[in-house]
């Protein structure tokens, strides 16, 4: 029992290697492996994994196989409130969904990263909540221009504060996101300044970003601050638009739709979102179980960051 819990304490607290143990003891690195087999299932050592936030594991499970076909590589399912909070603590739920979001950077995010964000309630509240215990020298850019002048609308503000949490870099994209006009946009598109901030997105290898259900919550929200017109609302329902992502709108099947307002928009389109080899996405409520499975379809999600009630909708 000794050989046995030395050879356990050499591999699992100096963290030596197989090959340094067999040395120490006289004896093969496949007698070290069988050691170390033993060492566990006699009791010699045993694991307590730890993680701040509790997340339903199975139910990533269960995504992640049911959206493997749609090039979904990563599900995370925050915290269950059912036992710890009231049923329906819509607050609880999204800081918790939140925090989700925060861990997912700080794991997946690394020196020399460009993360493109996109301005959202949810990705809001990750910024908000986030922390990180390392720093990460990323540079993080807006995938559009600025929607309002409203700090707790700022595109702006999302990028510096998230840089700053993480020890990274930011740049700003001093432009509308949505112009007056056709004609404006165009315009703007042509700027060496819009031109720069947009090679910037095009050029990130992780995007975090909200997504917005047609034609409730959010993409109101959207709507307003893009000065969208009778004409243009009409037209995205007559054309059965089920969500909105990075600004645009896309049907059941995940296509970005033909309409007006996409034209007086100052951001990447589907196509060069798309284009990102990793692109996170955070979505709160089973409000939105419609519009995240077209995005699911349409291949705009490769990681799929949820709370439990959304994630048991989308697989019914």
């Amino acid at each position: 029992m000794e050989t046995l819990a030395k050879a356990a304490y050499w591999y699992y607290v100096q963290d030596l290697s197989q090959k340094q143990v067999a040395r120490r003891l006289g004896t093969s690195q496949s007698n070290v492996s069988r050691l170390m087999r033993s060492a566990r299932e006699q009791g010699v050592v045993t694991f307590d994994i730890s993680y701040p936030i509790h997340r339903e594991l199975d139910l990533e499970d269960e995504l992640r196989s049911a959206f493997d076909e749609f090039g979904v590589r990563d599900v995370v399912v925050s915290q269950s409130f059912s036992e710890t909070h009231a049923s329906g603590d819509s607050q609880a739920e999204m800081m918790s969904l939140a925090r989700s979001g925060a861990e997912w950077i700080q794991d997946n995010v690394v020196d020399h990263d460009t993360l493109a964000l996109f301005w959202g309630t949810t990705v809001k509240a990750m910024v908000d909540v986030a922390r990180f215990d390392r720093r990460i020298d990323a540079h993080v850019v807006q995938l559009a221009g600025e929607w309002s002048v409203d700090p707790g609308l700022s595109g702006h503000n999302l990028v510096r504060d998230l840089a700053d949490k993480m020890g990274g870099r930011y740049s700003y994209f001093n432009a509308p996101a949505v112009a007056a006009s056709a004609e404006e946009a165009d315009a703007l598109l042509s700027t060496p300044e819009v031109k720069r901030s947009l090679e910037f997105a095009r050029q990130a290898n992780v995007a975090f970003l909200g997504i917005g259900s047609f034609p409730t919550d959010t993409t109101r929200t959207f709507l307003d601050l893009a000065g969208a017109t009778k004409a243009e609302v009409s037209e995205a329902n007559k054309k059965k638009v089920v969500g909105q992502f990075a600004g645009r709108f896309y049907d059941v099947n995940g296509e970005q739709v033909d309409l007006a307002i996409h034209r007086r928009l100052v951001s990447l389109d589907l196509a060069d979102v798309r284009r990102i080899p990793t692109i996170a996405t955070i979505a709160h409520g089973k409000g939105k179980a419609a519009a995240v499975r077209a995005a699911i379809h349409g291949g705009l999600i490769d990681v799929l960051i949820v709370d439990p009630d959304l994630g048991r909708s989308l697989l019914t």
